[in-house]
């Protein structure tokens, strides 16, 4: 039988240090200036407040909030939100989102437009 060993203060500290806390990850929540997207919940936030996303709005943020950085061609969030009016109804989702996340639709910061290959969330 082993006995366990008490690690020095230092060793805990560093070990501590390692991992990471909820707070500063946010639980693979997306900063989105004053807004957070909570994917798991699929609910978005502004301080204390819920901002009102439709089903498609919520399904295409938790997409994109999944994998931040990533783009994804209109075709590709089609098939995964399983939209059988096509890719310009992507379009049209991502402009209401637009509305509702960014500080200036027409000029977006978070959700962009990558031409001739998709769109991509860069949260904060």
């Amino acid at each position: 039988m082993s006995t366990l060993k008490p690690r020095p203060l230092e060793q805990t500290s560093r070990a501590l240090r390692r991992v990471p806390r909820e707070d500063n990850l946010a639980l693979g929540k997306a900063n989105l200036g004053a807004m957070v997207f909570d994917p798991a919940r699929q609910e978005l936030s502004q301080g204390d407040k819920i901002v009102g996303l439709t089903s498609g709005e919520s399904n295409l943020l938790k997409i994109l909030a999944e994998r931040p950085g990533v783009v994804f061609s209109r075709e590709d969030l089609s098939n995964y939100l399983a939209l059988g009016s096509g890719e310009r109804a992507i379009d049209v989702q991502v402009n209401r989102l637009r509305q509702k996340i960014e500080l200036d639709p027409k000029s977006p910061r978070y959700l962009q437009t990558v031409r001739g290959r998709g769109y991509i969330l860069r949260p904060d």
